[in-house]
This record gives C-alpha cells, sequence and structure tokens, in this order.
C-alpha cells in the first residue's frame, strides 16, 4: 500500500472528502504509524544499527535517534565480537565505582534519552579505541508524498490501514466507527505478532 493508495482509502472508507480531513491526513498517517512502531518495535524496519570507535577515558557515548537499544557489542584487537552484559547504572557503578580506572568494557546501562538519542554508559571505562557496535530500535520515515512507499505499506498493509482508520476515527470525533477500526488495529496487531514469532523463531526448536 503506497502513501495515495492509502490516501483514497481513507477518504472512501470514512466516506469524507472534506478538506479539514484532507489537511489533516499527514499527520493522522503519521500518528497512525507511531502507534504501529510503539505496539511493534521489533520489525525488521525499525531495527537499525550504529557502529563507532570506543575513546579513551570516555564512559557515556550517545546513538543518535534511537529509541530503544537492543544490545552493544565490541570488536577486540584479534577481530573477535562479544557483547556487554546489560545492567542498571546502580550495578555499574556497584562493580566499577571508580571511573577513572580503565579497561575492557564489560557491561552497559542505559543511562538517558535526550532530544539527540540515548545515551549509554559502559563499563569499565575504555582503555582503548575498540569498535563497538550498537544495535538498536527507531522508527523510520513513514509514508508521504515525498516517500510513498515503506516496508510496513508493503509488508503489512493490513496494520497500517487499520490504524489510520483508527486515527481517523478518532480525529472525526465518529464514535460509531472508533470502536471497529480499534478492534481491527488490535486483530491486525496481533495476528502480525504470530507471524513475527514465526519469523524470529526456529523451525527446528519450536516447530511451524
Amino acid at each position: 500500500m503506497n502513501y495515495s493508495s492509502l490516501v483514497s482509502q481513507i477518504q472512501n472508507f470514512m466516506e469524507d472528502d472534506s478538506t479539514e480531513l484532507s489537511n489533516s491526513i499527514n499527520d493522522i498517517i503519521a500518528q497512525a504509524e507511531e502507534m504501529i512502531f510503539q505496539r511493534l518495535p521489533s520489525l525488521p524496519c525499525f531495527r537499525q544499527v550504529a557502529t563507532a570507535n570506543f575513546v579513551v577515558g570516555t564512559f557515556d557515548y550517545t546513538v543518535a535517534n534511537a529509541r530503544m537499544i537492543r544490545q552493544v557489542s565490541i570488536t577486540d584487537s584479534s577481530s573477535n565480537i562479544s557483547f556487554l552484559n546489560h545492567r542498571i547504572d546502580s550495578y555499574l557503578r556497584d562493580f566499577h565505582p571508580n571511573t577513572s580506572t580503565t579497561s575492557t568494557p564489560e557491561m552497559y546501562s542505559t543511562k538517558n534519552a535526550t532530544t539527540s538519542g540515548i545515551i549509554f554508559t559502559v563499563a569499565p571505562t575504555p582503555s582503548a579505541t575498540l569498535a563497538y557496535q550498537v544495535d538498536f530500535v527507531a522508527p523510520v520515515s513513514g509514508l508521504s508524498s515525498s516517500n510513498t512507499t515503506t516496508w510496513i505499506g508493503d509488508n503489512a498493509e493490513n496494520v497500517l490501514l487499520a490504524a489510520a482508520l483508527y486515527e481517523t476515527s478518532a480525529f472525526l470525533k465518529a464514535s460509531e466507527t472508533l470502536s471497529l477500526y480499534k478492534a481491527q488495529f488490535d486483530e491486525a496487531i496481533a495476528l502480525f505478532q504470530q507471524e513475527m514469532a514465526r519469523n524470529y523463531t526456529a523451525e527446528y526448536n519450536a516447530g511451524i
């Protein structure tokens, strides 16, 4: 489902060609896509990667635009990859109270979020400029007149349409369709969650 198709279906389903709705459709679509992200943050299209190098003596790092960090890994001088253990801030400081003591990082914690992204802390403080990779989750560019196709539109169009109709019903204060499209959206989400579970689970271990 591309942008023009979604716009057309919203207007057709709601039987509303008003200027008020037309002027707000982009916002409605954006809100629907945000709702999908919050319900299905593990969709393949939301999984992203950031790579960089540690700075000796620096323990805080920012992952631009990230909403959730999935995991952090480092590559040592022998090209071996290891994953850092995820812990809370107090755990890091309990085991590594002196941030001036440097070594190879073993763990990380999510410190806080800013308008620039998520800041994570590693411990011990890096003693070398090792390469690190952050696997994180973040929204992607949504449908618009300048971005006419997306992964969700191509692969989860029933979820997208139901979310858009639900948001449109709320916008129009159409109580007679609000509960209908909310139920459709919930069902579409549940079905896609089942599909994702099959996608992320090996058949050998869990069956079909």
